[in-house]
């Protein structure tokens, strides 16, 4: 009887959480990344000197610093005078990337706050900074107010953001996940599925979801949050070995805001390279959208201005706030164990080494790019 209770139990939980989604099986999805037509072609290095980093695309300003750190020579002099290199390796999504390290093949990630919390309650991180924050929006065609959602089928990336700021959104307007129809779907899914008229809405990343706006003018943009955050994480092993080498890679980051604040001209290139390297995964023709690129960035960057907002701290892993409301809703889908306290979760997060290398450079400068 206790066996068949928690069996029940276990349908229960799947099916108020979306439901079509179905409980997914692990091993099919270790096997399909494995065999990833890119991700196959990847050949990860054994040289421990080599580190190798995994970001999802496309990601509007986190993938912009990402390709600036790529160019600077700093980072690039720097690394080589202790013996290092990194590469950075294109991922279609954050949990995807976060396999590899699990799996010890990558010594870190730039992922989102899901993935990141998800890995880290795993115990094989630690989140070393706060790379960026970008913006989650919701789309449609023939809905203009987040109110009239209800009753309509609305698809979203499962586990993600998007997914949590759907919820979000849904209970300001006093309605409830059970208002809607829900279509558990992947971002490169979502376009099709609305003009096949399968879906009335769907939230999803920046720039993925202002690039469909423009590819299918019929749609447009209800409403954008921004409050999604990009995080710098290193394999816990790894990063205690390799210190000095990740606190580099921190510092690197700090010239790639730098210099991607100090003018459009710069953004623009920035804008230009990200494009070439989403093409490696997603088939969007980001090329063709650099203006909207541009216009996305400047906005994320006009709200990360501050360069001391890298080092995670007390306000942003609060009681109440952002992260630990992102953690609770992570652990009542099934993401995270439901016994795991918010203190173990904070304990993943180093509040020292880059608050400490802020303090440590003075006059912070711009990245120096190589051509």
């Amino acid at each position: 009887m206790n066996s068949l209770l928690k069996i029940a139990f276990y349908i229960i939980l799947c099916l108020s959480f979306v439901l079509s989604a179905g409980c997914k099986k692990a091993n099919d999805t270790k096997t399909s990344l494995e065999n990833h037509p890119t991700y196959k072609s990847y050949k990860f290095s054994d040289d421990e000197k080599v580190i190798e980093i995994g970001v999802p695309v496309p990601w509007a300003s986190i993938n912009h610093l990402v390709e600036i750190m790529k160019r600077d020579g700093i980072l690039r002099r720097e690394l080589e005078r202790r013996g290092y290199t990194v590469v950075f390796y294109p991922f279609a999504k954050g949990v995807d990337a976060n396999y590899f390290v699990e799996k010890g093949l990558l010594e870190g990630s730039i992922t989102g706050d899901m993935p990141t919390l998800e890995i880290a309650a795993k115990g094989h991180i630690n989140i070393m900074s706060v790379f960026n924050k970008g913006s989650v929006s919701l789309v449609s065609k023939n809905i203009y107010r987040t109110r009239d959602l209800k009753g309509k089928r609305v698809a979203y990336p499962y586990g993600s953001i998007a997914h949590y700021y759907l919820i979000k959104i849904l209970n300001e307007e006093g309605m409830s996940e059970k208002d809607i129809g829900h279509a558990p779907l992947d971002a490169g899914d979502i376009l099709n599925a609305i003009r096949d008229k399968k879906i009335d809405a769907f939230t999803t990343f920046e720039p993925t979801a202002t690039i469909y706006t423009k590819i299918d003018p019929t749609l447009h943009t209800i409403h954008r949050w921004f409050s999604s955050y990009a995080f710098f994480n290193i394999r816990k092993d790894y990063g205690e070995k390799n210190n000095e080498a990740v606190k580099t890679l921190i510092s690197a980051q700090i010239r790639a805001m730098i210099w991607m604040m100090s003018s459009d001209k710069n953004r623009y290139e920035a804008s230009r390279w990200m494009a070439e390297e989403s093409a490696k995964i997603i088939p969007i023709p980001l090329g063709k959208y650099i203006k909207e690129l541009n216009s996305i960035s400047a906005e994320d960057i006009s709200g990360n201005t501050d360069i001391r907002s890298i080092a995670p701290g007390t306000e942003l892993l609060k009681q109440g706030g952002d992260i630990n409301k992102e953690f609770e809703f992570l652990k009542a889908i099934g993401f995270i164990p439901k016994d795991m306290k918010w203190e173990d979760m904070t304990k993943h997060f180093d509040v020292h080494t880059a608050a400490d290398l802020l303090k440590e450079m003075k006059t912070a400068k711009p990245s120096e790019i190589l051509q």
